[in-house]
């Protein structure tokens, strides 16, 4: 029996994040059948809190889900949550240097003192799952702690694979030189879009032969929309508004700027502002807005913002406004194929728009969208989500409803368009577990990990 370990959990906060579990899941039943699969999570102490959150948001795929294990480190949940953060910290520090200095025969009874080492141990292949967070921006003390559990892979000499990931920038140097480190030491890189190939070879050192473009494992959900039991939000609808009579629909997508890099109150507020003004125009147009958060957890969420939003729109707007409640990242899908059109600036809400067929402006605001949607072709559906931030709101909101005036007035042609994106990005995702078929079907052992001096190659 093949055992696939796969790191850095489910987050069932973050719907982007939880599509790209859910899809890796399925990909590898799909594959590999008969395959053993266990997942390492940090989100363990969280979930365990808000078990019914949780139910909410796997409903009518609990059986994609496989076992989940405890990672070396947990997002605090509760009370002391800057302690619980020094003793994962320290715990994951040392964890690591023991097992970087000990020679290899004593690296494995170590490992075994914890579920996250046996697990890695008796595993065949080890996935770091895919995604946007192998970068610095955002992480304490600007070093991702994903790359300690990638490196206690890659010295217990297990086949180590970045799995569809956007990798950099890394803006510091001390990450960056880790980041290059332990990145040049792992089986193989699939890469989900180009600026990450680029980078982990120009910048980070990798050798072009261990890198692979691929995309995103997401794109192949668009295969299980027939799946499943739609939950009530699909069906019914929920949130500030009732459901009535079917009329055209604009759903939106929303992000702190804080995540571009404006962390001031005034670019949330601007920004909050300038969306105020998108759905009035929208409802003027005859369209009810769908407003869906992605990210659930923290001050800065997205349902948070988009209560902000709403509350600054007159009465009769807000009447017409819905703010979709937590589901599974399938059924957003499916309800973002009801709609006629979309706004989104959270590069997975770009990625299930693609996955539903619906055309959308695209307010982008990292070089992982950015170079997702030149691939495409799609740059003209594309404006700055920091330039819109720190522009006045008049300006900016203009700028988003020329570009939505431009989408309607051509919405089979965009929907051809989105329709033709899908199919290139669903082909390449699916070469994901091709490479892993034939890592798997290699029998030659990865090499021996050594600790020569930390690659240092500038921005």
């Amino acid at each position: 029996m093949t055992n696939i370990l796969i790191l850095h959990g489910v987050n069932y906060y973050n719907a982007g994040d939880h599509g790209i579990a859910l899809s890796i899941f399925r990909t590898i039943h799909d594959s590999f059948p008969g395959a053993q699969i266990a997942v390492t999570s940090p989100f363990l102490s969280r979930t365990r809190t808000d078990q019914d959150f949780v139910a909410r948001t796997r409903e009518g795929f609990e059986d994609s889900y496989p076992e989940e294990i405890p990672d070396l480190y947990q997002v605090p949940a509760g009370r002391r949550r800057k302690a619980q953060v020094l003793l994962f910290a320290v715990k994951l520090l040392f964890y690591g240097i023991a097992l970087t200095v000990l020679p290899y025969q004593l690296r494995a009874p170590l490992a075994r003192t914890t579920k996250f080492g046996t697990a890695v141990l008796n595993a065949d292949l080890v996935l770091s799952k895919g995604g946007g967070f192998l970068l610095d921006r955002g992480t304490t003390y600007n070093i991702p702690t994903h790359l300690v559990t990638i490196w206690i892979s890659v010295l217990l000499r297990k086949k180590t694979v970045i799995y569809a990931q956007s990798i950099g920038p890394f803006e510091n140097r001390v990450g960056r030189a880790i980041a290059g480190f332990v990145l040049r030491r792992v089986t193989q890189i699939l890469a989900r879009d180009a600026y990450s190939v680029d980078y982990v070879q120009a910048v980070l050192g990798v050798q072009a032969d261990k890198v692979l473009l691929t995309a995103d494992s997401a794109f192949e959900l668009s295969s299980a929309l027939e799946d499943g039991t739609a939950s009530a939000s699909v069906e019914a609808g929920t949130g500030t508004r009732a459901r009535r009579a079917r009329r055209g629909e604009v759903c939106i997508t929303l992000v702190a700027p804080r995540y571009s890099g404006l962390p001031g109150q005034d670019a949330e507020a601007t920004y909050c502002a300038i969306i105020a003004k998108v759905i009035e125009a929208l409802v003027v147009w005859g369209y009810e807005v769908l407003l869906i958060p992605h990210l659930e957890s923290g001050a800065h969420s997205d349902r948070i913002l988009a209560r902000r939003v709403s509350d600054l729109c007159a009465p009769e707007i807000r009447d017409r406004i819905e703010i979709f409640a937590p589901t599974n990242p399938i059924n957003i899908i499916k309800r973002m194929a009801r709609c006629d059109f979309g706004l989104c600036s959270r590069m997975h809400s770009m990625i299930f728009a693609i996955d539903a067929n619906l055309p959308f402006v695209a307010l982008s605001y990292l070089p992982k969208s950015d170079s997702m949607l030149a691939e495409a072709g799609l740059d003209d559906w594309r404006l700055s989500l920091p330039d819109l931030a720190i522009d006045h709101v008049s300006n900016s909101s203009a700028k988003i409803i020329e570009k939505l005036e431009a989408m309607r007035a051509e919405l089979a042609k965009n929907r051809e368009k989105v329709r033709a994106t899908q199919t290139f990005f669903q082909g390449r995702a699916r070469n994901n577990p091709e490479v892993l078929l034939k890592l798997l079907g290699d029998a030659a052992p990865p090499p021996m990990p050594h600790a020569p001096k930390p690659h240092t190659t500038g921005h």
